[in-house]
């Protein structure tokens, strides 16, 4: 999710603003196994906001993996212990990841993580980047179609910036030659993790593995050129045609998602990782980044990645937890709904996609995931971009003072307190920006005021461009008190 570059425009921005409402779930739940603090490092392929790798690698080196490892341990101060761990994941492990490299690269996480007494867990692109397999992208029956038609997608569609971000053709999850590919890669990668489990198990450290999270919001991607929704190619190898449509064209594509993240979790079982270590990862929350779209049906609109769909004996779940609107409310319901088991945030940042604030502090982020059933927690975006971001919005969010404290404090077991709301509220001005979107313009055509709104309407766009929201939320008062208190005569 996290990308170079992460800055919505103003047309955006006005379309996304949603409100929060005070989260509910069960309190102080404490799963009996380790719970890990986890931190992504990307391994710098594009489209990610990685480090670039050295020369004659496609991922990151051990070196890089350490140091990267040591920044981290070193500004927290504890690596906590078998209760509660610090621990990095890597990732993207993709298709475009050469075989042996992927071993060696695995080899080379586990060493960090035992010299550096962290814990390690791998984090999985499961259907994105695949541009160097020319021999499956060669075969139009692995591309996916927005119709029946089968013309295959002129790419996968990735909303995470004022441009979307073009990666090679959505892939069709159930076409043969997907399938044995995914199996392969699969059983490769649970085989090494297994071999290094092994050599944990003999040194009593078998906690330093945090799991396996088998996606990378996993999905049936849009369009890139046309926007539209994809899936037509995985209806075709379950029987459908045009003359022979499903009946429930919602559900079909949503169960083709449902056994793609099953056969990803049996691939790595079937390779030696234990059920229990082997997490899905879906974002079903608009995370500030969707528009409302009334022709849309609710399984369109999140790629027919459902929330159940993240719910299976085969893994556990795993979400996007980036806490815009009722982020956290939608998963408690969820997790409820499905018998409380444990589940993980697969990546997060105390901060919206679009800027807008998360919560009030890291330690209440932090206790609305911990105290309600997580057992791992994977904060994006430290050290993205390097000294060139370092004042990037989501690197704020991760790196600052208040944010190690929490760290610590979680690390060393003590109490996550959680603070009051500020007094910004997105939802208050959510609304506050659809009275001026709705007022203004008749106003300043009968009032003639325009010399006095003007000024106004500029700072405020200035100002949300910038995302400066409480300066923002002040103007939009000023505005609504200049239509207030000069009324339109009729």
């Amino acid at each position: 999710m996290i990308h170079l570059r992460s800055t919505l425009g103003l047309s955006i921005l006005l379309a996304m603003f949603c409100g929060r409402t005070a989260t509910a779930g069960p309190k102080d739940v404490r799963p009996s196994e380790t719970r890990y603090l986890t931190f992504q490092v990307m391994t710098g392929l594009p489209g990610y906001a990685g480090p670039p790798p050295r020369a004659g690698r496609f991922s990151l080196d051990r070196g890089q993996m350490k140091a990267f490892v040591g920044e981290i341990a070193h500004a927290i101060g504890t690596t906590g212990d078998a209760r509660d761990k610090l621990a990095f994941a890597v990732g993207p492990l993709c298709f475009d990841m050469p075989d042996d490299e992927t071993r060696q690269f695995i080899h080379e996480a586990f060493a960090v993580a035992r010299e550096n007494d962290v814990a390690v867990a791998f984090h999985i692109d499961d259907s994105m980047v695949w541009g160097r397999r020319k021999d499956l992208l060669s075969n139009p029956d692995n591309i996916e179609t927005a119709g029946w038609d089968e013309k295959p997608n002129t790419g996968r569609r990735a909303d995470w910036g004022p441009e979307p971000t073009r990666f090679p053709p959505q892939m069709c999850f159930n076409s043969p030659a997907i399938v044995n590919a995914v199996r392969a890669r699969g059983r490769l990668i649970g085989e090494q993790i297994r071999r290094e489990v092994k050599i944990l198990e003999v040194q009593g450290k078998k906690h330093l593995f945090a799991g396996v999270i088998a996606g990378w919001e996993t999905q049936i991607g849009r369009d890139f050129e046309t926007g539209r929704p994809l899936g037509f190619r995985g209806l075709a190898h379950r029987g459908f045609s045009a003359s022979h449509p499903p009946k429930e064209i919602d559900r079909e594509r949503t169960q083709i998602v449902h056994e793609f993240i099953r056969l990803w979790a049996d691939s790595l079982q079937a390779g030696g990782i234990a059920r229990n270590k082997v997490f899905c990862h879906i974002a079903f929350t608009d995370q500030g980044l969707r528009p409302p779209d009334a022709q849309e049906s609710y399984a369109v609109k999140v790629n027919f990645a459902v929330p159940e769909v993240a719910f299976d004996s085969r893994y556990r779940p795993g979400f996007s937890t980036y806490p815009e609107g009722e982020t956290f409310q939608a998963i408690y319901d969820i997790v409820r709904k499905h018998g409380n088991p444990g589940w993980i945030s697969a990546e997060g940042a105390n901060i919206s996609p679009t800027g807008m604030p998360g919560e009030p502090t890291m330690e209440t982020y932090l206790s609305r995931m911990f105290d309600h059933g997580a057992v791992l927690v994977n904060i994006f975006a430290w050290g993205i971009g390097g000294e060139a971001m370092k004042d990037n919005f989501f690197r704020r969010a991760a790196e600052n003072p208040e944010a190690l404290a929490a760290y610590a404090k979680f690390l060393r077991h003590e109490k996550l307190a959680v603070s009051a709301p500020t007094g910004f509220s997105p939802r208050e001005f959510r609304a506050k920006m659809q009275r001026i979107q709705a007022e203004l313009p008749a106003w300043v055509q009968k009032s003639g005021k325009q010399a006095e709104a003007m000024p106004l309407v500029q700072k405020l766009q200035a100002l949300l461009k910038q995302r400066k929201w409480l300066e923002a939320d002040r103007v939009a008062d000023e505005m609504l008190s200049l239509i207030k208190n000069n009324p339109i005569v009729r």
